[in-house]
């Protein structure tokens, strides 16, 4: 009987250890390789790593990141069947499934399929409709408009997003569905007062325009709306970025979101629903280690020990997304073939300079272009 129990023991206590080595490390290591490529410009190398994906917790999480480096690479196609995939997969994720639900219980939330914050869940939208302008596919563009809607729609308490409304609305207008787009503007203009954009016509203000008249624009006139992605470099994110066409300044952008104040918003929020949830795992782990107490003193002390080392914090995030976004919305030559982006810090000192080719299409009078400081 001493045997058998002895044998129980060590059963026990191995199977914790590998709940306690293998929670979430499937696609930790190339996640994390990919992720600093990245960074560092390597757009290839990092693709490489992500080549296959784990059909693990991380599937989502390894598509969002792929996704973002493929979109940086100018692969639109295959970002965006990652990120189509991405979608798909979240939606057919079970939130209260049992049995996922019941191990989160026992070790921590790194055990649940990673569906993201809701910015995350929207910004797969985001960066589709983002795709789907640099392949010049508006009424696709379109489509994802009002799935960002339809997200922003749901976000109980977690963090509005003004980039992710611009870029609805933006696509609306495109579409022709001026109504739609003038709700989003709406919105931007109530989360971002100070960019002086015009509700109506999605353009911005200068500062000698006055608010009570809306921003038009003669018929003969081209305008360029770039969406422009902020990441600077060693912690050195720019403040703004000016556009030049034919060496002519045609104005600068207005940034409209910041990742980190949105993550650190809906961490807050999800802060309070983890509380409650807390409390019930230490419970159900309390009651783990009594139960095993109760038939070893041994197997409860080292039952106990290794519930609590499994207890961590769901830190999974989707790196890949800038620090900033922006757009600037500008007049510009009728036959625009490329510009610059000067890219700004605070005191105004150029930072890059980038010159875009790129995408860059056009929809009537509107050019539509992309641009990401680094990589």
């Amino acid at each position: 009987m001493k045997i058998l129990e002895m044998a129980h023991i060590r059963a026990c206590g191995l199977l914790l250890m590998a709940l306690l080595l293998t929670v979430g490390c499937a696609t930790t290591v190339p996640l994390n390789t990919a992720r600093r490529n990245f960074s560092n410009g390597q757009l290839e190398e990092a693709d490489k790593t992500l080549a296959t994906l784990p059909d693990d917790q991380n599937k989502v999480l390894g598509l969002m990141e792929r996704g973002m480096i493929r979109h940086a690479r100018h692969d639109y196609t295959n970002s965006t069947s990652d990120w189509l995939n991405a979608v798909r997969i979240e939606n057919e994720l079970e939130v209260n499934s049992i049995t996922k639900a019941g191990t989160s219980l026992v070790v921590n939330d790194s055990t649940l399929a990673f569906r993201g914050y809701p910015y995350e869940r929207t910004y797969l939208h985001v960066y589709l409709a983002k795709n789907y302008l640099a392949m010049g596919l508006w009424g696709d563009a379109g489509v994802e408009a009002r799935a960002i809607a339809l997200q922003m729609g749901k976000l109980d308490g977690f963090p509005d997003d003004a980039f992710s409304h611009y870029l609805a609305g933006f696509c609306l207008e495109l579409c022709g569905d001026d109504s739609n787009a003038a709700m989003q503007y709406r919105q931007v203009a109530k989360l971002v007062p100070e960019s002086g954009i015009d509700e109506t016509t999605g353009r911005f203000r200068t500062p000698t325009q006055p608010t009570n008249q809306p921003v038009r624009l003669a018929a003969n006139i081209s305008e360029l709306v770039c969406f422009l992605d902020f990441d600077g470099y060693s912690g050195m994110i720019p403040y703004s970025a000016a556009i030049y066409a034919n060496g002519q300044l045609q104005g600068t952008s207005r940034t409209l979101t910041s990742i980190y104040q949105l993550q650190s918003a809906s961490s807050e929020r999800m802060a309070t629903r983890k509380a409650a949830k807390s409390l019930t795992r230490f419970a159900v782990k309390g009651a783990l280690a009594l139960a095993a107490w109760s038939r070893d003193e041994n197997l409860g002390i080292l039952t106990g020990f290794l519930l609590l080392a499994l207890e961590d914090d769901d830190l999974r995030r989707w790196e890949t997304l800038p620090a900033k976004l922006a757009v600037v919305r500008v007049p510009c030559p009728p036959d625009l073939k490329q510009f610059e982006v000067e890219f700004r810090g605070y005191a105004g000192q150029m930072t890059r300079r980038i010159t875009v080719t790129a995408p860059l299409h056009k929809k009537d009078r509107i050019f539509v272009a992309l641009c990401r400081d680094n990589p």
